[in-house]
């Protein structure tokens, strides 16, 4: 008997250490893409906010002479539901202070903003890139893009925390997304 514990002990070791092994490199940073991996790097640190994800954002931002924010980013998880969306907001606040590297390239593109605008979080920074891509490339997408976005994010602000209804929102974000990319 204490064999067969020791064995799945072990095993669970092992198993844990490859799991820890595989989330530090599950994102491949492409070196050749810095707009990708500034991307890849933000994303980690949303969902898995601690050290060694903002650390690695803070030298790949170093690297790229981008000015990170004074204030520090709220590294951790809210202690309770009704406090996560103020921390997602602070969080997402914070990470579209760097701004995405596709509205500082050259020549600026209507593709090149709407991957930059892909990747921002803040309802605020989202609506100011739209406004943006209005005005420098104004077309019946850009307006639906906006008035699309309006009403996710009143779809968002109007459903339940329930299955349903978080999957009806994750369609609707994947349609907006697809609008985007067309």
């Amino acid at each position: 008997m204490v064999w067969v514990i020791t064995v799945f002990a072990l095993v669970f070791v092992i198993a844990a250490a490859g799991a820890k092994r595989r989330a530090g490199k599950r994102h491949y940073l492409p070196l050749e893409n810095p707009a990708l991996s500034l991307a890849i790097l933000k994303e980690n640190l949303l969902e898995n906010p601690n050290e060694q994800c903002l650390q690695k954002l803070k030298d790949f931002a170093t690297l790229q002479n981008l000015i990170l924010p004074k204030e520090e980013y709220p590294v951790g998880k809210a202690p309770s539901i009704e406090q996560d969306d103020s921390l997602f907001s602070i969080q997402a606040a914070w990470l579209d202070s760097l701004t995405p590297l596709e509205f500082i390239e050259e020549p600026q593109t209507e593709k090149t903003l709407l991957n930059g605008i892909l990747r921002l979080y803040s309802d605020k920074a989202i609506f100011s890139a739209l406004k943006t891509l209005q005005e420098k490339f104004p077309s019946e997408k850009s307006k639906a893009l906006e008035q699309s976005y309006k009403e996710l994010c009143e779809l968002r602000d109007s459903s339940k925390a329930d299955y349903n209804s978080l999957e009806r929102l994750r369609m609707e974000k994947e349609k907006w997304e697809r609008l985007a990319r067309e």
